[in-house]
């Protein structure tokens, strides 16, 4: 029984069966469009993979200046609680770990954002 699409069964000039021809001709096209739908889906998974790890690196940044921040406005307010002259010392000091806390939660935000579009953007097929 001859399969769709297939070319009847009458031998070439190089001897070749012109059906052999054509099932391996399909099996090459066959073989070669799956290749490339795997080499792609490969780049878009390392893709993904590396926008999870970019927002990875920056929610433990974000996580590691809040705990610099908070064991540093521990020892400002025990600083401030030992003497009324250290307030105007300190605070500006407080103002900037504020800051720095803010700062990193800009920089998660932004991050994610970025990981996203170019996770989303990056074809996960050939096309």
């Amino acid at each position: 029984m001859m399969a769709k699409n297939s070319t009847p069964l009458t031998p070439t000039p190089g001897g070749v069966n012109a059906q052999v021809i054509d099932a391996v001709s399909q099996s090459n096209a066959a073989v070669l469009d799956n290749a490339a739908n795997q080499g792609a889906a490969t780049a878009y998974q390392k893709v993904a993979q590396a926008a999870a790890f970019a927002i990875q690196d920056a929610t433990d940044y974000s996580r590691n200046i809040e705990n610099v921040a908070m064991t540093a406005q521990g020892v400002i307010v025990a600083k401030m609680l030992e003497s009324e002259a250290n307030i105007p010392i300190y605070t500006p000091v407080l103002a900037t770990l504020q800051e720095m806390v803010i700062a990193a939660n800009v920089n998660l935000a932004a991050v994610g954002v970025t990981a996203t579009a170019i996770a989303t953007d990056f074809p996960a097929t050939k096309t």
